[in-house]
Parts: structure tokens; sequence; C-alpha cells
């Protein structure tokens, strides 16, 4: 049950930081791409904590919802940009 303190937690610092960083170094990315993409890093977390298999077509999955996630949130954040 811990596992469901500590992942939030660590994903709201890790959002405030990424937005300052991208301040920072002149980029515009918006909180709501960057709480997306914690939802969906939390979906993936979950997915690996209660999965007790782990072979290639395991991983093979897991690379898919990574990479959907990424898609996502990156044409997201395109889109609210372009918006702006």
């Amino acid at each position: 049950m811990i596992f469901f303190v500590i992942v939030p937690s660590v994903m709201i610092v890790a959002i405030i930081l990424v937005h300052e960083a991208a301040k920072y170094f002149g980029k515009k990315v918006s909180y709501s791409s960057l709480i997306i993409c914690a939802v969906f890093s939390f979906l993936v977390d979950i997915a690996a904590f209660f999965s007790a298999v782990s072979n290639r077509d395991y991983f093979f999955n897991l690379f898919m919802l990574i990479f959907v996630a990424a898609a996502v949130v990156t044409a997201l954040n395109r889109f609210l940009e372009v918006r702006r």
C-alpha cells in the first residue's frame, strides 16, 4: 500500500521540477501535459507492479504502453502550444 503513496508524491515533485527546468531552458511545457504523463506513468507502474510474469511479450506490452503514452503526451503538448 505504500506504493500508492510514494509513487504519486514522487510524480508531483517530478512534475514541478520538469516544469521549472523547461521554463529555465526557455521551453514551454504545460502542466496538463505533465499531469497526463504522470497518469500514464502511474498506469504503467501499476501494470508492472501487479504482474507476476516477466517474459518477452510482457516487456513488449510495457514498451507499447510507454510508447503510446509518450506519443499522446507529445501530441497534446504540441496542440496546446500551437493553440496558444
